[in-house]
């Protein structure tokens, strides 16, 4: 068994903790918000003041924020991951971030020696809570098996990308397909009830053909209940952006139409919505 730092505590955080809580590993969390973790606490998870005191308790530290920003704070901050860790940790940040911070991030850990992964999580709130999700990772391939104990605890598949920063890279090119279906599945909802068609009907429909995973993803959000959260709408369109960001030069026009869709949807107070909102606007 490990001991197994998660530095934020949001829902993909919290379904990490809880499996490898179940797994019998030792959990020590960091959180902005100290309360929100109490529930976790009396289940047997650590709680840490800061993220240095974190992560000098851990052999494996994951990072779960929510942005560049929040993600700088607790790595490079006066009380961050990088002034506690011991030498003989593991660093991996499992956050969706722009490809810039995380080469950033790369450079600040290859001074300390340090092995470091990118790993972002792939699979919504439904994974996270099952312990089923996919892991997109960049980094040396050959220590991932070291990991393995503690990735099997909240996983169901490791998919390899290439280097440090790959898993980053196809992360925020998933993500933009995703949420361009999402959208698309709202227009072409909107359309069949403006056509006289049953909702119902048409969504089972659809989730049946064209069908994959992203259209039933799709369907499910649009019937799952007001107040419940798989994916928040700001943080699709925070990726959408990393995403336009990555792309650089290269023409991407329907990125830019789907990021305005969402962009929207954070304007008119749905941000902390569940991303399918963008379907009833």
């Amino acid at each position: 068994m490990a001991d197994v730092a998660i530095v934020g505590v949001g829902i993909m955080g919290r379904g990490m903790a809880e499996n490898l809580l179940k797994h019998g590993h030792r959990v020590i969390l960091w959180n902005r918000t100290p309360e929100k973790v109490a529930d976790l606490r009396a289940a047997g998870a650590e709680v840490a003041d800061t993220p240095a005191a974190a992560a000098a308790r851990a052999e494996v530290v994951f990072e779960v924020t929510a942005d560049d920003e929040s993600s700088r704070r607790v790595w490079l901050g006066p009380e961050g991951i990088l002034a506690g860790v011991r030498d003989d940790t593991v660093l991996v940040t499992s956050a969706t971030l722009s490809v810039d911070w995380v080469s950033e991030l790369v450079g600040a850990v290859a001074e300390r020696g340090l092995p470091f992964y990118d790993m972002p999580l792939t699979g919504g709130a439904a994974a996270a809570r099952a312990g089923t999700m996919v892991l997109l990772v960049g980094g040396d391939q050959a220590g991932l098996a070291k990991l393995e104990p503690v990735l099997q605890a909240f996983s169901r598949e490791v998919r390899y990308f290439g280097p440090v920063g790959s898993g980053t890279r196809f992360k925020l090119v998933l993500n933009s397909l995703q949420a361009t279906h999402m959208a698309a599945f709202g227009e072409a909802l909107r359309l069949a009830v403006a056509a006289g068609l049953d909702p119902e009907a048409v969504g089972a429909a659809f989730a049946d053909r064209p069908g994959g995973a992203v259209t039933q993803l799709a369907w499910a959000s649009h019937q799952q209940a007001p107040d419940s959260i798989n994916f928040a709408a700001r943080l699709a369109h925070k990726d959408l952006t990393y995403a336009a960001r990555l792309a650089g030069d290269l023409p991407h026009p329907i990125l830019d139409s789907v990021r305005g869709v969402f962009g929207a949807a954070v304007e008119a107070g749905h941000g902390d919505d569940d991303w399918s909102s963008v379907n009833e606007l």
